[in-house]
């Protein structure tokens, strides 16, 4: 096999394993999930709180008057802060040891509000 050839199949088994990446995350987070009830759903409510309304605010306070930006990039950084909590904040908990349980039950929790806090978020934005 050719240096230049080997190259090219090792980026190509390169891409194919980091697109593999999310969806073993998110089955990772689903069994997780599977056949337990959320632990402390109190402290992953407050941390589905704190991402999807302390969060946005800090950040919009901070962009619209501490860092005055233009009103197109606060908007997309605010809209940024108020999306749900991520998937790769799962993986450190589980990585670290770190209460995976109340991690997966914030990404669930924090995904099913964020269908509305999202929505006010940019409509609010959107005007700015």
């Amino acid at each position: 096999m050719t240096p230049s050839l080997r190259a090219l199949s090792t980026s190509v088994a390169l891409a194919i394993l980091g697109g593999a990446a999310t969806p073993g995350a998110l089955f990772a987070i689903g069994a997780s999930l599977a056949g337990k009830s959320a632990e402390r759903a109190e402290v992953a409510l407050w941390l589905t709180f704190a991402k999807l309304i302390l969060h946005p605010l800090c950040v919009a306070i901070a962009v619209l008057w501490l860092l005055p930006i233009d009103p197109y990039s606060a908007s997309v950084v605010i809209a940024a802060a108020a999306l749900p909590v991520a998937g790769n904040v799962y993986m450190l908990a589980q990585h670290y040891g770190v209460a995976p349980h109340r991690a997966s039950a914030a990404i669930l929790f924090s995904t099913v509000i964020s269908i509305a806090t999202v929505s006010v978020v940019i409509a609010w934005v959107s005007q700015l």
